[in-house]
């Protein structure tokens, strides 16, 4: 069974129950594999991946790909233009698919059947009343859904006030690798300084320890997962650098008062 929506700037697919298709490409595409039941047989560049429920996959324009589904599996499939106004290069200049990505992507399944239901219906209804508006709105709310999930103009910013180029380098090292294991040796030496002298300067920039800053980015991208995503507490501890997942638990609960059970059922 297959449904199929489109517009100049983005295309809705669903597709389930024994689907195959061949090899292919598009040149002008970037495309998101999403699948909701199931899981989706799925080669890319001629390597094999079982992606399952909640388990996304990027598919950069020009990148052979080709994938079956099972009797029992569903997925949902978005393309969106890579460049023009009303593609993804609106959302970041000079955007390129799968430069610094990653092309697996978790996403909330729930969530995800919710809007592409809404996105179908109203594309219909719109492209039915030959209403450009509701057209455009829908291609925007995708647009801006998948600037969410490969995280475009989200990173989070350095604090205001560091004035010591040297604490700088350190933090920009480490917002870019905080799920990476990182130790006191290898942010000092980013900094041209001894242990001892980067520690203080840290808290004197910052007004915290580098472990405590190195917590509260981790904690912040733990609270986005456990909100968008379906992954488990542990595999998201795994993922974000933690030792175990009773540190994770305690990391998490102090500092926001909750566990993570709880808070991703708030």
């Amino acid at each position: 069974m297959e449904m199929k929506v489109e517009t100049n700037w983005i295309e809705l697919w669903q597709g389930s129950h024994s689907f195959k298709n061949v090899p292919h490409k598009h040149e002008d595409w970037m495309q998101v594999t999403l699948p909701i039941k199931g899981t989706v047989h799925f080669t890319q560049e001629e390597r094999s991946y079982g992606l399952k429920q909640g388990n996304g996959l990027l598919q950069p324009p020009g990148t052979e790909h080709h994938f079956y589904l099972g009797e029992q599996s569903s997925v949902i499939i978005i393309k969106v233009r890579e460049r023009g106004d009303g593609g993804m290069e609106s959302m970041q200049p000079h955007f390129m698919a799968g430069a610094g990505q990653d092309i697996r992507q978790e996403f909330h399944t729930g969530d995800m059947i919710g809007r592409f239901r809404q996105w179908m219906m109203a594309l219909i209804e719109g492209q039915a009343l030959a209403d450009p508006i509701a057209v455009q709105e829908v291609e925007q709310d995708v647009l801006a859904y998948l600037g969410g999930m490969l995280k475009l103009g989200q990173k989070e910013l350095l604090p205001p006030g560091i004035n010591d180029p040297h604490i700088r380098r350190a933090l920009t090292y480490l917002h870019d690798c905080y799920d990476h294991t990182i130790n006191i040796e290898e942010l000092a030496g980013i900094a041209l300084q001894s242990r001892y002298h980067f520690i203080r300067s840290f808290r004197e920039e910052t007004g915290t320890t580098p472990y405590q800053y190195l917590l509260r980015l981790r904690i912040t991208e733990a609270m986005n997962r456990l909100r968008r995503s379906d992954s488990t507490i542990g595999q998201i501890s795994v993922d974000l650098g933690f030792s175990s997942t009773s540190q994770f638990h305690r990391a998490f609960l102090k500092m926001t008062g909750v566990t993570p059970q709880a808070y991703r059922q708030q």
